[in-house]
């Protein structure tokens, strides 16, 4: 038995575009999770669906590992495959969580499940962590910051949101050994040619648009020090011998000064590996950019 098993439910032998593209990227924000409260203290696993046939599996993970608590990250496109690995979850007995992009920006949509018991929203590790020391009796949830949850009326109840982590270099490093990073990087060199690893050099957005104003991290940037992706990316060379980094921020909006720091302090610490963006970039002054256009 553990306490949490966090879940992606993404499959790639059922989504015709992403085999068509064959370049997955792990779950970053779930090994962020997984990292943070595994540091607490907490066992947790994780059901990475993207090589896995479908559902059958994860029902195979919830009777290997027993959880206490089911934790399912989601997007919009994913909306109902997150829901039917809820139903599952929830049958199995464990207390369902979700949270990600879509349900902080819809929780009432997810509380309409019966399936689904909190939805966690905006940036989640305080939050987790808070709900898994409480245990799976969880009681006062009306005290707990950044959740949704239906209250004894059936009525869906959102609370404030919590305040977000400022410090990023508090943070663990992902916890990439949960999951099968070789079959990713085989998968990227057999299809692309190269291995490609993602990387968050920061939280939130510089630009302050409608949009992104109730985005999980929230509308104001906060970077890491260069210093603190740099040992990352040197433990990237080190365990993945990766050929490219994809940054998953929004390169547009990384400060000029941070950005030439990242530079210097790779140079000198010999961990200098290009990167490229997900979107299409604007500016033309980044150093150690490789690839300006996304793929």
């Amino acid at each position: 038995m553990i306490d949490i098993l966090l879940v992606n439910p993404v499959f790639l032998s059922q989504n015709e575009a992403e085999r068509e593209l064959m370049n997955p990227y792990f779950p970053l924000g779930l090994l962020y999770l997984a990292a943070f409260i595994r540091e607490q203290g907490f066992s947790v696993e994780i059901f990475d669906g993207t090589f896995q046939d479908g559902l059958d599996d994860f029902n195979k993970s919830l009777k290997k590992f027993a959880p206490n608590f089911v934790g399912i990250t989601a997007v919009k496109p994913n909306r109902e495959l997150a829901l039917a690995v809820a139903e599952i979850a929830h049958a199995f007995g464990g207390k369902v969580i979700l949270g990600g992009p879509d349900p902080t920006y819809t929780p009432k949509t997810y509380l309409a499940s019966s399936h689904v018991d909190i939805v966690v929203h905006h940036e989640g590790e305080l939050t987790l962590l808070e709900l898994l020391q409480m245990g799976k009796e969880i009681r006062d949830l009306n005290q707990i910051d950044g959740i949704a949850f239906r209250d004894q009326d059936g009525a869906v109840v959102i609370n404030p949101r919590r305040d977000f982590i400022l410090n990023l270099d508090e943070l663990p490093l992902p916890a990439r050994d949960l999951i099968d990073m070789d079959q990713y990087l085989n998968v990227w060199r057999e299809h692309n040619g190269y291995a490609s690893l993602t990387i968050s050099v920061g939280r939130g957005c510089p630009f302050g648009c409608e949009w992104c104003q109730d985005a999980v991290h929230g509308p104001k940037l906060r970077q890491r020090s260069p210093e603190s992706v740099v040992e990352e990316v040197k433990s990237l060379m080190a365990i993945y011998n990766i050929d490219r980094l994809r940054v998953i921020d929004d390169v547009d909006g990384l400060d000029s000064e941070w950005l030439a720091e990242w530079e210097r302090v790779a140079v000198a610490e010999n961990a200098i590996v290009p990167f490229e963006a997900l979107n299409d970039l604007e500016r033309q002054d980044i150093p150690m950019l490789d690839v300006r256009d996304s793929l």
